[in-house]
């Protein structure tokens, strides 16, 4: 097919028991004209033979084989084939609207953006916390250059399949996902592609349906991840961030938001941590911000109680509980607090 107007790109990894339904769900689109790349990352479960059936049924579904390399490694696999003039991600246990790719391709003809954000229904929705329906519920908006709080606080990110993408901005500045990230691998893709977006629009439309599997990847991760593993995690994303937020020229954007950004997401699981782990991460969290935005990063925010917490990083002093509270409270108000604690 040449140059459709919407690709598709499915990952599949062990989701034999969905992928028919997500794949119908892309097969019944309104709008006709797309091509569904479904990239089986070796897949050791049913999944290829599902795959080959609707590659049968229907030329629009492109097959891509290889080696497995993760959730990463495949949507760039994916991308490295898309023809689609808009660059959408599907996961494979999840399954989306009828009418998303006619709602894409009238957003990108009638407002030119480089990035569509919409919104998601979460199932079964008692799986989902306050925070995740907010994230998934934006209100309307649109930026005609950037402006941080498409990454702070426009509940744009994360989850990199509820945004598609124009071909061009992903041509333009060779973007691609950090294959050495195997958790929030989205938001290091997001923290690097909305700053270079000419244009991104927000809509609430919920075209997405987010299934919260008890096995998948992000929800045992939560669950069960050890705290050091957490922080380690989060730790690699704010070093991919910086990283290629330094090779594009990117850091004098906001420094003082992104270091609001990341003490908010570990600052819970600085505070138990014992003092010799305690010390390790400071002094990680004091070098990445140290060597990427200067020796002062941790009187950067604007909020007191994010300095304090960012000074006392930087000096290995030990966060309390309390010191971890009043930061929520200043970054997320009264209501996020009180819903943590009770």
């Amino acid at each position: 097919m040449a140059n459709p107007k919407v690709s598709f790109i499915v990952p599949v990894y062990n989701t034999q028991e969905f992928l028919p339904r997500c794949l119908d769900s892309l097969l019944g689109q309104t709008c006709p004209d797309i091509e569904i790349i479904v990239v089986n990352d070796g897949s050791p479960d049913g999944s290829a033979a599902i795959i080959d059936e609707y590659a049968r049924m229907d030329s629009r579904v492109r097959v891509v084989e290889k080696s497995n390399g993760g959730l990463s490694s495949a949507r760039n696999a994916g991308m490295d084939v898309a023809s689609g003039d808009i660059i959408d991600f599907v996961d494979s246990d999840d399954y989306v609207e009828s009418n998303l790719a006619e709602f894409l391709v009238d957003a990108f003809a009638r407002e030119h953006p480089e990035i569509v954000v919409f919104g998601a229904v979460c199932e079964p929705a008692e799986l989902a916390s306050k925070r995740i329906q907010q994230l998934l519920s934006p209100e309307a908006c649109v930026f005609e250059s950037f402006d941080p709080v498409l990454l702070f606080s426009a509940n744009a990110q994360p989850y990199v399949w509820r945004a598609a993408y124009s071909r061009e901005l992903i041509e333009r500045e060779t973007l691609r996902f950090a294959e050495n990230v195997r958790f929030a691998e989205d938001v290091v893709f997001q923290f690097e592609s909305y700053p270079l977006s000419a244009k991104t629009i927000i809509a609430p439309d919920k075209l997405y349906h987010y299934v919260m599997q008890e096995k998948s990847l992000t929800h045992v991760f939560n669950a069960g991840a050890k705290r050091m593993d957490k922080v380690d995690a989060h730790l690699l994303v704010l070093h991919e961030v910086l990283e290629r937020w330094d090779r594009r020229g990117l850091l004098d954007l906001c420094p003082g938001e992104l270091v609001t950004w990341f003490l908010d997401l570990v600052v819970f699981d600085l505070a138990p941590l014992d003092v010799e782990d305690y010390a390790v991460v400071a002094a990680r969290v004091k070098d990445e911000f140290a060597g990427h935005v200067g020796v002062d990063w941790a009187g950067l925010p604007s909020k007191s109680a994010v300095r304090h917490v960012a000074r006392k990083l930087a000096s290995k002093s030990k966060i309390s509980i309390l010191d971890a509270a009043r930061l929520y409270l200043a970054t997320r108000g009264l209501r996020a607090c009180v819903e943590r604690f009770v």
